[in-house]
């Protein structure tokens, strides 16, 4: 009895400690009653019970495997019937473990039973093809492993699936299943040496019809199969090389970096066979004829990767193709360390030409860092050499794009110099100080007229970008040697940081550092005349704010470079050392900009572990430093003292950041003592002003958020909880903002964070922990729980209690220790606070934390408790927590007999009419009830319902009530209910005359409602019942007076009432909409008109844009339905495909396709970058050339 009740348990050691006990059980039973007799009956029944028992959950398969293991020798072995539900129970993914071993060892145990192994044959192939995708992906990544872990049924298996082959391929499912298979087979072909290829598992024309489907998984599963292959020296076929040049070709420009990385390690593994082919074939002398496939497969990728590098090309593209580059000359999978010969014998036909090498240059100018690191990385190799480039004239466009305020600019000038110096390195000291001159220039300018820095003459954050790519690039030896660096390091450059700093300073430290404008001020610049001028003015503050901050933030991105290379050499003096220590004491004491502070921190985490490993070293020529514990002591004695020195909004800016840094770097060796003194001053709060203890509570909560104090944190989280609630309880908003900010970082810190958004009250069951468990580790806070609510009693706040409730919510009783830490301590205090609750937020809140608390016995106790209660005297507040308790407690102990309590206490509501007195939303939540537990309600209550003034009432009742539509409220309602509905069918007369009738008086929502039930019922229905030009005038009337999002419903609408109703305009601007659901219109629409065979080039046009839409999803159903364009034995092509073809087939579009694709670059006079509204979207189409070579595969 006690396996069966906690067999299900939430938690998985509570099941595994269930069928440990019924395995010990079994045996015992076994080695007692009947060593060497028949199975007892009491053991039958056992194994009986199990095969019979509506349980779903995995400790009763568990058991089943272990009964079946234990008593094998005696029983009968499992049913036919349940085997089939065990094929589908593959579909859960809790069971789909525990259920394919049990599986593996029916299969095995029944292996001479021919009937047995046909069952699980024809119960294998239903279950690959089946249309729950849950199963086909459990067979696939559960099922067959674990068949293949058994040497005996391997080859069984095996047969199997090359016998299922044989069937053809009709859809994607059976495609999918195909690709799996023969996969399997090449990896598991144990009887023929691991020497057949993919083309022995499966037909050539399934891998082509993959390789260019429209579908990418599809795609990704046919280029993983060709690529694969269990002998890395297997030799590969030019026919499948030639699959290979199309399927890269035709997928270049793919989104997702996930998808990008599984197209480049299949490509990785092409060229490692390649590389061990060739060196196996140069080193035993063979034909070198041998390896022209291979060398013209590699000349061919490499030319590919250029071809994609060119202009107009979309960020996905550039990236695979230098990712493609940096495979070929920097990785070592052409070539390693003992296998080079056949790159030797190929490196003379890979040198880029300088066309080749000029492309790789200008990604050094591309707008997404990614292409520049690669680009960076290809330049400085060996294989580019720059016989006839003109660097002169590159370092001139470079000091060019430092004097653009651009923000591009910047990034692409600091990579165009990296290039510059690492290809001439003598000129380091030449271009160091020039940018310092320009620099001293441009601040001198600024110290006159502040205003200056944020105008192209006067800005200096691209140089002192440009300043810290010198410094990265100085050789720290060679440093020491040469004089002119130390000089002007020490002379110059330091002593200007120090002065931007000043100046910068009034700006990032200010109020307001972000620069927004107040509503008030931006309702008297409307007002005004003068508009523009006063926009212009708008405008420079924005640049003012962003050239400040910018330079700041490179000033700190200069201190960092000089800490981490020169601090603990004779370059910097202690002077000097001193100096950028109190600069970044003052950024994490003052500067209130996020951006500034968060670029600050970096280098100051840099100090820190210098000066901690000075501090622990004694080092005498470091003796003057500051040491990171006086740091602590300073400010821990600045937030004592009333100077009011700390600013305490923006959760106390960088003061957090400072303390945190500090003790996250304190070495292992001082044992954490930094920490445990710190933590002791900043949790006793008693005494402290409001703002000091503003301060201790932000500082405590970056302490706990930082992931280097995890684990040593942990001590303190019981003082931190008991700080938050006294710190509920504070007169000041601001103590009390802080508290809650500290309180969600503890609940991650004692829970973990959320492993996904939390949609409901209830956290994830990986977020939870046991009573025990919990109160184990922090015994204090069991007391400090049931304190708070005698605290809440004599406190005005409810806030203290909306935290307990969020700790409570993570709470589950613990089954082993029942009688240690017991939730159902805390069921009573929580009903007493759950009915005096007066926000609703929080009566759902102590709802989820009472059903949290409760066991089955706890629940037995609410629901007596109700049943007994005069609900007639119950305040509408208190009905209402009743209701919700049930709803949850009906959802929380589905299945079991508290159902029936449930079901009369809502018998009794019924008779006794109590729902007549109560407000509209107790009477909405009531209803929802009966939805929930399927509850009958009779007719006479039903009517009175739909007569009451309850307008809430109608959502729950429409989704029920379908027959009754004569009310209005109800029948808006009921529209909304219809067209979510996946099974009810809108063809009745009436309806639809009612829809027409409705459509006109009602609001945009239902109106959206009524024309998607139009748009799902048959054109007929509706041209039997309205004249043409009636319901034509109608919707184009609706068009003109509805919303957006219903106008794009009613024009589709019109399309499927008469084809030649479409606009280019609607659909242009639906197909370019940035909402996805918009564009699913378009798709719709293309659909209705390709069905009638109207294929002109204005719909060329919409087609092409959505193949080449933002959003997969839309690409790929797109290339659906026009695949049969091309040819009509082809269901489906990739969308790149269809894309070149539409465009050389139509001069026109590719015409089209450059005016919407391209656009002009910004000027160099704007500060901010424009946004594209499609990057995916290109202005010419790439690679149109390998068109005719992939349409001859089909």
């Amino acid at each position: 009895m006690i396996i069966l009740k906690f067999w299900d348990y939430v938690s998985e050691a509570v099941c595994h400690d269930c069928v440990s006990i019924f395995e010990s059980l079994m045996k015992l039973h076994l080695v007692r009653c009947m060593p060497n007799g028949p199975l007892s009956s009491w053991a039958k029944s056992v194994g009986k019970f199990l095969i019979n028992s509506p349980s779903f959950c995995r400790g009763r398969y568990q058991c089943i495997l272990a009964y079946n293991k234990i008593v094998a020798s005696f029983s009968e072995g499992l049913t036919e019937n349940f085997c089939k539900e065990l094929y589908t129970s593959l579909s859960n993914p809790t069971l789909s473990a525990v259920v394919s071993k049990l599986i593996t060892f029916d299969v095995v145990r029944n292996f001479d039973s021919s009937d047995r192994l046909q069952l699980h044959g024809n119960l294998l192939r239903a279950s690959l093809q089946s249309p729950v995708k849950a199963i086909r992906s459990a067979v696939q990544k559960r099922l067959l492993p674990e068949f293949s872990k058994n040497p005996l049924i391997l080859d069984w298996i095996v047969e199997e699936l090359k016998i299922f082959q044989t069937d053809r391929v009709h859809d994607v499912i059976s495609l999918e299943t195909s690709l799996y298979i023969a996969n399997f087979c090449l990896f598991h072909q144990k009887g023929n040496g691991n020497l057949l290829e993919w083309t022995s598992f499966t037909d050539e024309r399934v891998i082509i019809s993959a390789l260019l489907n429209a579908t990418t998984q599809i795609r990704l599963m046919a280029w993983s199969l060709i690529c694969n292959h269990p002998k890395l020296t297997a030799s590969i076929p030019t026919r499948q090389l030639l699959l290979c040049k199309c399927f890269l070709a035709t997928n270049m420009a793919e989104q997702s970096p996930a998808i990008r990385m599984t197209i480049l390690s299949g490509l990785k593994k092409i060229l490692i066979r390649i590389r061990e082919n060739g060196q196996n074939i140069l080193k035993n002398g063979n034909d070198e004829s041998e390896l022209k496939p291979y060398v013209e497969f590699i000349c061919w990728l490499h030319n590919l990767c250029f071809q994609n590098l060119v202009q107009y090309a979309n960020f996905s593209r550039r990236i695979m193709a230098l990712q493609m580059l940096e495979y070929l000359f920097l990785e070592n999978y052409l070539a390693n360390d003992s296998k080079d010969m056949f790159f030797k014998f190929l490196s003379s036909k890979l040198k880029p030409t300088e066309e080749q090498i000029c492309r790789v240059i200008c990604c050094l100018d591309d707008s997404y860092q990614l292409c520049q690191i690669s680009a960076l990385r290809l330049l400085c190799s060996s294989f580019f050499e720059f016989h006839n480039f003109d660097f002169a004239s590159y370092f001139a466009e470079t000091k060019q794009q430092l004097f653009s305020i651009r923000s591009l600019s910047t990034l692409t000038s600091s990579y165009r110099l990296r290039f510059y110096l690492k290809k001439n390195p003598d000129n380091l000291q030449n271009v160091f100080q020039y940018l310092l001159n320009l620099c001293k220039d441009r601040v001198k300018l600024i110290s006159q007229d502040f205003q200056m820095i944020a105008t192209n003459q006067g800005f200096i954050y691209s140089i002192l970008s440009a300043i810290s790519v010198a410094l990265e690039l100085l050789d720290l030896q060679s440093t020491l040697k040469n004089d002119w660096c130390v000089t002007l390091v020490n002379h110059d450059l330091l002593p200007m940081c120090f002065q931007i700093s000043e100046l910068v300073a009034p700006v990032v430290n200010s109020m307001s550092p972000e620069g927004f404008v107040p509503d008030d001020h931006i309702n008297i610049i409307v007002n005004i005349k003068d508009f523009d001028k006063s926009k212009e003015s708008i405008d420079f503050c924005q640049a003012l704010l962003a050239s400040c901050w910018r330079s700041h933030k490179y000033v700190s991105a200069i201190f960092h470079i000089i800490i981490t290379k020169w601090l603990r050499n004779s370059v910097l003096s202690s002077q000097t050392v001193q100096c950028i220590c109190n600069y970044y004491w003052r950024q994490l004491t003052e500067c209130k900009h996020c951006g500034a502070v968060e670029a600050a921190v970096e280098g100051f985490e840099a100090l820190c572990a210098k000066l901690w490993s000075f501090a622990l070293a004694g080092s005498p020529e470091f003796i003057d430093l500051p040491q990171p514990e006086a740091w602590i002591k300073q400010i821990i004695d600045l937030i004592d003292s009333k100077k009011n020195v700390l600013c305490a909004t923006r959760r106390s800016a960088g003061l957090p950041h400072l303390i945190a840094s500090i003790l996250a770097k304190e070495p292992i060796t001082n044992n954490r003592q930094c920490l445990k003194t710190t933590m002791i001053s900043i949790l006793e709060n008693n005494g402290r002003s409001y703002k000091a203890q503003v301060h201790s509570i932000n500082i405590m909560r970056a302490v706990f958020l930082n992931s280097h104090l995890s684990e040593a944190v942990l001590r303190y989280i019981e003082p931190a909880v008991n700080v938050c609630f006294v710190c509920f309880g504070s007169n000041s908003w601001a103590v009390r903002s802080a508290a809650s900010q500290l309180f969600a970082a503890l609940i991650n810190r004692m829970f973990g964070v959320p492993r996904s958004i939390q949609l409901s009250l209830r956290p994830h069951e990986k977020n939870r922990l046991s009573s025990f468990e919990f109160f184990t580790r922090f015994p204090s806070l069991h007391d400090l729980l049931h304190q708070q609510f005698y605290e809440n009693e004599k406190s005005i706040s409810q806030l203290r209690m909306f935290a307990v409730l969020v700790l409570l919510v993570h709470l589950f009783p613990s089954p082993r220790h029942t009688n240690i830490y017991p939730l159902s301590t805390y069921v009573l205090p929580l009903l007493k606070f759950l009915l005096s609750c007066r926000a609703m937020k929080l009566r759902e809140l102590s709802v989820a934390a009472l059903v949290s608390v409760c066991e089955i016995q706890d629940a037995r106790f609410l629901l007596k408790w109700i049943s007994r209660i005069n609900l007639i005297a119950c305040a509408q507040n208190e009905i209402c927590a009743i209701i919700l308790m049930l709803l949850e407690l009906a959802v929380a102990f589905d299945g079991c007999e508290l159902q029936n309590c449930i079901r009369s206490v809502i018998g009794r509501v019924e008779n006794g009419k109590h729902f007549e007195r109560w407000c509209d939303y107790n009477r909405f939540l009531f209803l929802t009830l009966l939805l929930k537990i399927r509850y009958q309600f009779i007719a006479s209550s039903v009517e009175e319902f739909i007569l009451s003034d309850a307008i809430l009432v109608f959502r729950p009742l429409a989704k029920w009530i379908a027959e009754e539509v004569e009310v209005i409220t109800l029948r808006l309602e009921f529209w909304r209910a219809l067209s979510k509905s996946t099974t009810a069918k809108f063809i009745e007369s009436e309806m639809i005359q009612l829809a027409v009738r409705d459509i006109r008086n009602s609001g945009p929502f239902v109106q959206r409602y009524i024309l998607t039930l139009f748009l799902n019922s048959g054109t007929a229905d509706l041209a039997e019942l309205f004249d043409a030009c009636f319901l034509k005038h109608f919707l184009h009337e609706l068009i003109m007076m509805t919303r957006q999002s219903n106008r794009h419903l009613a024009n589709l609408l019109l399309i499927k009432l008469d084809h030649n109703e479409w606009r280019f305009e609607w659909l242009y601007s639906s197909a370019t909409n940035d909402d996805q659901k918009v564009q699913s219109i378009a798709v719709r629409a293309l659909e209705l008109l390709l069905k009638k065979g109207n294929l002109d080039v204005q719909l060329c046009k919409i087609i092409v844009l959505l193949l080449k839409s933002e959003n997969e999803a839309i690409r790929e159903k797109m290339a659906e339905l026009c695949s049969h364009v091309v040819n009509l034995k082809i269901d489906s092509l990739n969308p790149e495909i269809l894309f070149w073809w539409f465009v050389q087939c139509f001069p026109e579009v590719e015409e089209f396709i450059s005016e919407y694709g391209s656009f002009d670059s910004n000027e160099h006079t704007h500060l901010f970058d424009a946004c594209v509204s499609n990057p995916y979207t290109e202005a010419v189409p790439i690679c149109i050339e390998y068109l005719s070579s992939v349409l001859q595969l089909l």
